[in-house]
C-alpha cells in the first residue's frame, strides 16, 4: 500500500514540477525540479546545486525565520537601542534600524559589529556562550564571546577581511588560526 501512496505522491509531484514538498516546524516548504527554493509560499532568492542542498538550506532559513520571531519578542526595541546608542554615535535611532539589527542577529551573518554581538549574547544561543554563524557557503560556526570580541576590536574597519571570513568555513579558519599564530 505504501508504494502505491509512493508513486502517487511522486506523480502529485512531478505535474507540480516539484522534487520535494513537506512541512517543517510549521512551515511549507517545496523545491522544485529547476531546485527553487519555495517556503510559505514565497520563492527565496538562493541558488543550490543538489535537492540535499536545497533542502539544508531551507531548514536553516526557517530556523533564522523563527530565531527572527523570537528575538523581535525576547529583546524590546530599547534594549537593542540603547545598544545602539552605546556602541555607535547615531543622533537618531528609527525602527528601520532597530530593524534591521534585528535581522542582521537573526540572520547570523558574520560580523563584528558590538551590537549584533550584544543582541546574540542577551540571548539564549544553541551553543551555550557561544555566538553561531551561518557563513555563505552555509557552512555553521561558532565561536565563544571572548573571541568576538577579540575580533571586534583586531578586525575594526578591515572590511575586506570580515567580507573573506563571511564566504567559506576553511576561510573562517584560516583567519582564526592565523590570529593565533
Amino acid at each position: 500500500m505504501s508504494k502505491s501512496f509512493g508513486s502517487l505522491r511522486k506523480q502529485v509531484l512531478e505535474k507540480s514540477g516539484l522534487v520535494a514538498s513537506y512541512s517543517l516546524y510549521e512551515h511549507g516548504i517545496e523545491i522544485t525540479e529547476g531546485l527553487d527554493i519555495i517556503i510559505d509560499g514565497k520563492k527565496v532568492d538562493y541558488k543550490v546545486n543538489t535537492l540535499e542542498e536545497a533542502r539544508q538550506y531551507a531548514k536553516q532559513t526557517i530556523k533564522n525565520i523563527d530565531l527572527l520571531e523570537n528575538i523581535d519578542t525576547t529583546i524590546p526595541k530599547e534594549k537593542i537601542a540603547s545598544y545602539i546608542r552605546e556602541y555607535h554615535d547615531i543622533e537618531k535611532i528609527t525602527d528601520k534600524l532597530i530593524d534591521s539589527y534585528i535581522e542582521l542577529a537573526s540572520s547570523n551573518v558574520f560580523t563584528i559589529d558590538p551590537v549584533v554581538t550584544a543582541i546574540k549574547e542577551s540571548r539564549t544561543s544553541e551553543f551555550k556562550g557561544k555566538l553561531q554563524y551561518t557563513l555563505n557557503d552555509n557552512s555553521i560556526v561558532a565561536i565563544d564571546e571572548s573571541t568576538q570580541e577579540y575580533l571586534n576590536s583586531l578586525l575594526q574597519d578591515k572590511n575586506e577581511i570580515v567580507e573573506y571570513m563571511r564566504e567559506s568555513k576553511s576561510n573562517f579558519i584560516k583567519i582564526i588560526k592565523g590570529l593565533g599564530d
